[in-house]
């Protein structure tokens, strides 16, 4: 068991760990040539400790922060493109050592899998008759906590987390504070533009959004320069030209569309941004047919790399014989050089857990497992974040918005490892074994987590699942796509089809970086 999982170590590391990332985006990128010149600097072998005990340098199958490659993971935080120097400062800085990891890793078996989520407050229902009125009365309340003043959103995803987006936020906070200028600096979520960070949303009310790549900590007084002369005319839409971004307005973005513009984890921006509507609608209608027919008719295939409809699993696990029965969102995205669930779950995870509710409501299922890979703790915390939110509100529990569905969602970790993306291997890691594939017949549907019915969709189907119910059923088309390597713009972008590896490249990419000529192209991740 310990041998299976990556992040199961059978030896005591040193006080730092330092891990280089060796999958296709990195190595391209010169992460080999660092991890040689780190070996060098530090007098070791690469799965090996310093004679000190402080460091212990390791390669890493990927991080999974492909857009900002070459990635080293020093105690748990990425650093994007960072030289040897950079790196060494950071494993000797003078801090404890391995954070603790988010909301409590506890061991189940022989893994440590389970993220234990605060214990969840009771609900507090607002009055209402109808799940819509109930849903009204969250959504008013959301209205009445809204400041009305700017908001500042930094990127604080987990690449521009790499690329120092927490330092200019800090410097940001500082320096609005020190102005007094009428604005909030808040952490917000990557937009897709990975190769602009770190960004800044500036959002003003009826005034456009205005996005400001490249904000590190020097360029601070010049945004706060813009952002005074703004303040001085009002916020006027004349203060500064609205220009459609030459990436964002190139793309058909549907579950992209509110990147960047919330606060990941509140659900009053959530509410306010139309979350959860769909959801009330379909709980009056009473008909959990009508979400699968409505899913079916979009057209709706799994995004985790099958492509099986979506709706003919709820309908499956539906009809199947057995109770509790299962919703699992696969969010393990475990394959080096994919990261467009981890952008998902950190930018909006209230439309993830709405989409879980829809589908769930479809197929008959009342406990939900939200599975995350072990590294991506942004993702799980913002997540968590969400869930806590969503069950004081009285949107998950025993009466979704008053109404006698009941839906409890639990999330788990996993511990690395590439096959664990397999559905019926993932399975088995939430059961405590290792993560390997099922002999099928039986399918999931009948036989699934400790043998019940279970229903297993990847985030990004699961996050296109609100949008089709609540009338928008060109979600089903869009697809979302991680572009790194040698491309000019690495970042995550949404497009529909006909869509060609020529619009993907030179169009949303930028083309590339290298000035040499495209050698070749991988699709769909390395496997």
């Amino acid at each position: 068991m310990a041998t299976h999982y990556p992040e199961l170590r059978l030896a005591e590391p040193g006080r730092h760990v330092v891990r280089v990332c060796a999958g296709v985006s990195c190595r391209v990128n010169g992460s080999l040539a660092l991890l040689r010149e780190l070996e060098q600097r530090l007098g070791v072998e690469t799965g090996h400790t310093t004679a000190d005990g402080e460091v212990t340098l390791e390669e890493a199958d990927c991080c999974f922060v492909c857009s900002v490659a070459p990635v080293v993971e020093v105690d748990h935080a990425y650093l994007g493109a960072p030289s040897a120097d950079a790196v060494l400062a950071a494993a000797r800085a003078p801090h404890a050592g391995h954070p603790a990891l988010p909301f409590g890793i506890a061991m189940t078996g022989p893994l440590a899998v389970a993220a234990t989520v605060a214990a969840p407050t009771k609900a507090l229902l607002p009055a209402g008759t109808t799940a819509r009125a109930r849903w009204e009365a969250l959504v008013a309340r959301a209205r009445r906590a809204e400041a009305g003043e700017t908001r500042l959103l930094v990127a604080t995803g987990s690449c521009g987390l790499a690329r120092g987006a927490a330092a200019t936020r800090d410097a940001l906070r500082d320096a609005v504070a020190r102005a007094g200028l009428g604005a909030t600096v808040e952490d917000g979520a990557c937009s897709g533009l990975c190769h602009a960070q770190p960004v800044v949303e500036v959002l003003t009310p009826d005034v456009p959004r205005l996005t400001v790549e490249r904000v590190t900590p020097d360029r601070v007084p010049a945004l706060l320069r813009l952002l005074q002369g703004a303040a001085d005319s009002g916020f006027a839409t004349s203060a500064w030209p609205h220009v459609a971004h030459p990436v964002l307005g190139g793309q058909e973005r549907c579950l992209a569309e509110r990147w960047g513009v919330i606060r990941p984890g509140s659900l009053d921006d959530a509410l306010r941004a139309g979350s959860y509507a769909a959801l009330a609608k379909v709980l009056d209608g009473g008909d959990p047919g009508a979400v699968a027919a409505a899913v079916k008719a979009a057209g709706l295939l799994g995004r985790g790399g099958a492509y099986f409809p979506a709706a003919v699993k709820w309908e499956g696990c539906h009809a199947a014989r057995g109770a509790p029965k299962y919703l699992v969102a696969n969010g393990e995205e475990g394959e080096p050089g994919i990261f467009k669930d981890r952008h998902l779950m950190e930018a909006d995870p209230h439309r993830l857990l709405e989409g879980m509710l829809l589908a769930a409501y479809a197929a008959g299922a009342s406990h939900g497992i939200l599975y995350i890979h072990g590294e991506a703790n942004l993702s799980a915390a913002r997540c968590a974040e969400a869930v806590r939110e969503a069950h004081a509100a009285g949107l998950l529990g025993p009466r979704v918005l008053g109404t006698d569905f009941a839906f409890e969602v639990e999330i788990r970790r996993g511990a690395g490892g590439f096959v664990l993306g397999e559905e019926t291997a993932l399975l088995e890691s939430i059961e405590g074994k290792r993560a390997m594939p099922r002999p099928k017949p039986p399918f999931p549907v009948e036989v699934g987590v400790h043998g019940r019915p279970t229903v297993i969709n990847n985030v990004e189907t699961l996050s296109a699942v609100p949008l089709i119910v609540g009338g928008r059923p060109e979600a089903a088309r869009t697809k979302l796509f991680g572009l790194s390597g040698h491309v000019a713009r690495p970042g995550v972008v949404e497009a529909a089809p006909p869509l060609t590896l020529r619009r993907l490249i030179d169009g949303l990419g930028g083309g590339l970086a290298t000035g040499r000529p495209l050698g070749a192209v991988v699709i769909g991740g390395p496997s």
